[in-house]
């Protein structure tokens, strides 16, 4: 599926599956989880992005892209992360 980042508002295909992932060419990381596992989507994306686990201020933004489709028991979303300039 195609979705747009949600920073620079290019085109950025998606499977429909959970877990899966894609770097838009702005250099922001997409993710499709489970509502319920969005918490761990941050962790995720600053290993996609290469982040330095203990680096401190603000280092990744982060933006809740909506509703995919449904998941077995619950919504699957997309969530999108980038570094900031």
């Amino acid at each position: 599926m195609k979705k747009r980042c949600p920073f620079c508002h290019g085109e950025v295909e998606i499977p429909e599956a959970l877990e899966a992932s894609a770097f838009c060419g702005c250099g922001a990381y997409g993710q499709v989880t489970l509502i319920s596992n969005a918490h761990s989507f941050l962790e995720k994306a600053k290993r996609a992005l290469h982040i330095e686990a203990g680096r401190l201020g603000r280092v990744i933004e982060v933006v809740d892209g909506g509703i995919l489709f449904e998941g077995k028991e619950e919504p699957a979303i997309i969530q999108w992360a980038k570094k900031p300039k």
